[in-house]
């Protein structure tokens, strides 16, 4: 029996409909070669990787607040990004989460 490949993520507060606060995923923006934006979300092979990643991009906010982003680093859920949706995994070249689920 092979093991679930498990993934990392930063959890941030929005504000969704209603006004209502709900705890995301962090997404990035990032453009094609033709200079075509898209989003993407960060995502990690481990809860360290995406805990450096926190403390490396953030050195400007407070040691708090950069301490209450690392305690908001969660494990994802395979069903919570959509499949065509696209992640960079441990800050690598973005593919669509079906592609990175399925193996690639």
């Amino acid at each position: 029996m092979s093991e679930e490949k498990q993934f990392w993520g930063v959890a941030v507060e929005r504000y969704g409909q209603g006004g209502y606060p709900t705890n995301t995923l962090l997404e990035s923006t990032g453009s094609t070669p033709e200079s075509k934006p898209f989003r993407f979300y960060p995502v990690f092979s481990s809860r360290e990787r995406a805990d450096r990643f926190v403390r490396g991009q953030w050195q400007t906010l407070s040691q708090e607040l950069i301490e209450q982003t690392v305690a908001n680093i969660r494990q994802i859920r395979r069903d919570e990004i959509p499949a065509e949706h696209y992640v960079s995994l441990d800050l690598n070249y973005p593919v669509t989460w079906a592609k990175l689920l399925a193996g690639g």
